[in-house]
């Protein structure tokens, strides 16, 4: 089996086009069906398993995801099965439509933040916002910082979230 490699978005498209790829997205099912490269095949990487890869022809196997991530496991795990994968779309999906290249959208297909999103953004903001005025002018300031890890940790536990209750009244999209 050969080492993979990161394929930029236009030889990727440009071996599409020729018939020399299959592309593979490991996303998950919504994700697909919300916006994908037109001729990807779905492999979600919840369910991935490399002995169902399309097989047979002379075409090589190039996987791609959002940004590279689960691509990237994905790629391991064709490796540890023994499956000969050529390589993944460097920076996924995102680095796809940098390159303005065409992607299928649905009409419906939501944009934005998503609710974990913005929690998450929110968190890191106080989380800086509690640090910096902790060092500049009291470090009673860090007991915000507590706060918000406090409210994260039991979010984890309970699995609910106050943060994200807000979000989702303010109309942010599920995730």
């Amino acid at each position: 089996m050969t080492d993979h490699k990161d394929f930029e978005p236009q030889d990727v498209q440009a071996g599409l086009e020729s018939g020399r790829y299959i592309l593979i997205d490991v996303r998950e099912p919504g994700e697909f069906a919300d916006e994908r490269i037109p001729g990807a095949i779905l492999a979600p990487l919840s369910a991935f398993n490399p002995k169902t890869l399309p097989r047979g022809d002379d075409r090589e196997i190039i996987l791609h995801c959002k940004s590279g991530g689960r691509s990237g496991r994905a790629l391991q795990m064709c490796r540890d099965a023994g499956i000969d994968v050529a390589g993944h779309v460097k920076g996924g999906i995102l680095n796809w439509k940098t390159c303005q290249l065409a992607t299928d959208r649905a009409e419906n297909a939501p944009t934005g933040m998503t609710i974990q999103q913005a929690v998450m953004a929110m968190a890191s903001f106080l989380m800086l916002v509690s640090v910096g005025m902790g060092v500049v002018f009291s470090p009673w300031w860090l007991v915000l910082g507590a706060a918000v890890s406090g409210m994260l940790l039991q979010a984890s536990f309970t699995g609910f979230c106050p943060a994200s209750s807000i979000f989702a009244r303010l109309g942010f999209r599920p995730g």
